[in-house]
């Protein structure tokens, strides 16, 4: 789990078999930044991926044909549309990488802060939980759930329209979605399983459920119980952890 990259590196026992996210955030170098940028990518399309079919089957299918040439701007426009998702997660990860690798060398030169790394993946479950009911939260939702909605609202033509496009709609994903991102990454560590999990909170929520207020609810109630009860017993993490 990802709660134990600080205190193992407070403890000096981070090594290449403590954690899979710490073992690759060693260093600033462009090979280190270059395989979490690979991997953390791979892993949002993975998570992303069904709420993201349903935006670009539209842009697609229906966007295209306001195009003056329809063949040149599906076969060109949609990559460069779903280049706009491709260039957010990427900016995403150095911001990930960055705040990890100061995270553990922090951890590392101050081991008096062991200690937080208990209550951290506490603190990150309940931040997530009552972001779920903000209405930044609601707003971020409602424009990635409504393909014909966004589309009216930021519609721009040609490749440069298409790219702009699609860093607008991933913004409004990262906007709803951003919490899920953190607990991945701070505690459950880039964890397929759990990665598995949330993807499937996300497309329940954008694709089938469509951001109706008691689910997101019930997903704020279930982040708050796991920060809450994680913050008086640590264990209960991993027991989750070692279950999946």
């Amino acid at each position: 789990m990802g709660c134990l990259v600080l205190s193992h590196a407070a403890d000096g026992k981070l090594g290449h078999d403590d954690d899979g996210v710490a073992s690759i955030v060693s260093s600033l170098s462009f090979t280190s930044v270059g395989v979490f940028e690979f991997v953390w990518v791979v892993g949002m399309i993975a998570m992303m991926f069904p709420a993201m079919i349903p935006v670009v089957l539209f842009y697609d299918r229906i966007v295209t044909k306001s195009e003056s040439n329809q063949r040149a701007a599906r076969m060109v426009g949609t990559p460069f549309f779903l280049s706009g998702y491709l260039s957010m997660y990427a900016a995403l990860g150095l911001v990930a990488y960055v705040g990890v690798f100061f995270a553990i060398s922090l951890a590392s030169a101050t081991p008096s802060i062991a200690p937080l790394s208990v209550i951290g993946p506490s603190l990150v479950l309940i931040v997530a939980g009552l972001y779920q009911l903000t209405p930044l939260k609601t707003r971020c939702l409602s424009n990635c759930i409504s393909p014909l909605g966004f589309f009216a609202l930021h519609f721009r033509r040609d490749l440069s329209g298409a790219l702009e496009m699609g860093v607008t709609h991933e913004s409004y994903c990262v906007g709803c979605c951003w919490a899920y991102m953190l607990v991945i990454l701070a505690v459950a560590a880039m964890s397929i399983p759990f990665m598995a999990v949330l993807a499937a909170v996300i497309a329940l929520e954008k694709v089938i459920i469509r951001g109706v207020a008691w689910f997101t609810r019930v997903i704020a109630g279930v982040f708050l119980v796991l920060g809450i009860g994680s913050f008086f017993f640590p264990d209960i993490l991993s027991l989750l952890s070692n279950s999946l």
